[in-house]
């Protein structure tokens, strides 16, 4: 029975992705409390749907080109230093988005404060998994750091709905940037053994735009509906429930009954290439039908199904996803490969949301509209087959 329960885990962590453990899971926790509320948030303080598409495009736009130089940084001086040096950059977006409704003057900061909290962190957290993890138990660990996390995204939403019912959003912005800022404990605690090498910013557009990498250019893009899904769907259920504590509660509930899933599908994936794209495939499509399925929410237990059923359905994607990317990425250049794969995804979550202004202009009954725009884009996922690729730069 033990020999069963412990082939579910990675048993065999080097120590900087138990470090990474620590403090991804912290910066979950944080984030997890105020993700779901964070459009609510704008919605509820009178900033239309079509200007917080535009808030989110002006993220997104200056990211695809700000990613590239956080690589730079994160090869030149530590992947570990750079996760470190985009805390405080979270932070202050989460002070600038508090003050946003009472001075638009704070919205450039708060997009610029959130760029370069991206461009710093995804680059060093991507490739410090990649250049640490062991192939062998790839899809556990993965798995088993998106249980880590899914099991404080259940604590999240629900404190951060308590919080915001008993004291505001002020309280809320504060709690999660004190967690923020401590989850650089476990970084420090044992010093980076690092490399310094160049990294080419010309040579990231080059990859993302080069022939031989078409395939998953336009897998990645398929990221587009979690744009939606970060945006629209928090959005969506306050249009159906106003109450903060029970969104915040739905949502951990249904983060609850999907955690037990990521551990079969990381053992799952730890084989061969073919069986990982096998349940890629089969996840694309699933997910694919859930935002269909989300088109006919219509009350509590509809919001609490079609999240719960989303979160499945993602992590069948998710995991196998990322374990094929960290393996191309540790075979051939770790840096190379996840900023690819960021700025990949970067250009279907811009896609998502010109998309989504087009609609939100024309159409009046739009959330069925954007629902079925996430639904097309998720099939994208199932195009992703890496191969060995060189480019030159």
């Amino acid at each position: 029975m033990i020999k069963v329960l412990k082939s579910f885990f990675a048993t065999k962590l080097t120590y900087q992705v138990r470090e990474l453990y620590i403090s991804a899971s912290m910066i979950s926790l944080a984030v997890s409390m105020v993700a779901i509320f964070e459009p609510i948030y704008l919605y509820k303080n009178g900033i239309s749907i079509q200007n917080i598409l535009l808030f989110y495009l002006g993220i997104y736009a200056v990211y695809l080109f700000a990613v590239p130089l956080g690589a730079k940084f994160a090869r030149r001086f530590g992947y570990e230093k750079a996760i470190l040096l985009s805390t405080p950059f979270l932070a202050l977006y989460y002070l600038s988005l508090y003050f946003v409704p009472s001075n638009y003057i704070f919205i450039p900061i708060a997009i610029l404060a959130f760029v370069l909290q991206k461009s710093f962190y995804w680059p060093g957290y991507h490739a410090d998994f990649a250049r640490f993890g062991r192939e062998s138990e790839r899809g556990r660990e993965v798995s088993n750091i998106m249980a880590i996390i899914n099991g404080v995204n259940i604590i999240g939403p629900f404190v951060g709905g308590l919080l915001i019912s008993m004291f505001g959003f002020k309280v809320l912005f504060v709690v999660a940037t004190a967690i923020i800022l401590a989850s650089n404990i476990a970084l420090l605690s044992t010093p980076e053994k690092f490399k310094p090498n160049p990294f080419s910013y010309k040579g990231a557009f080059n990859r993302l735009f080069a022939k031989e990498n078409r395939r998953n250019f336009f897998g990645y893009i398929g990221f587009g509906e979690e744009l939606i899904g970060m945006v629209i769907w928090p959005i969506f259920i306050f249009t159906l429930i106003t109450n903060f504590l029970s969104i915040g509660s739905l949502v951990a509930l249904s983060t609850l009954t999907t955690t037990v899933i990521l551990l079969f599908v990381g053992r799952m994936v730890d084989g061969a290439e073919e069986q990982r794209r096998s349940v890629l495939k089969v996840g694309s499509v699933f997910k694919s039908f859930v935002w269909f399925i989300r088109m006919l929410v219509k009350g509590p237990l509809g919001v609490f199904l079609g999240d719960a059923l989303s979160r499945i359905t993602n992590n069948v994607i998710i995991i196998p996803m990322l374990a094929m990317t960290y393996d191309h990425a540790n075979d051939t250049s770790v840096m190379k490969t996840v900023v690819f794969f960021e700025m990949a995804l970067i250009v279907g979550k811009i896609i998502a949301i010109v998309l989504s202004l087009a609609i939100v202009l024309f159409l009046s009954d739009s959330f069925t509209a954007l629902f079925l725009i996430a639904a097309f884009m998720t099939l994208l996922y199932s195009l992703i087959k890496f191969e060995p690729v060189k480019v030159k730069e």
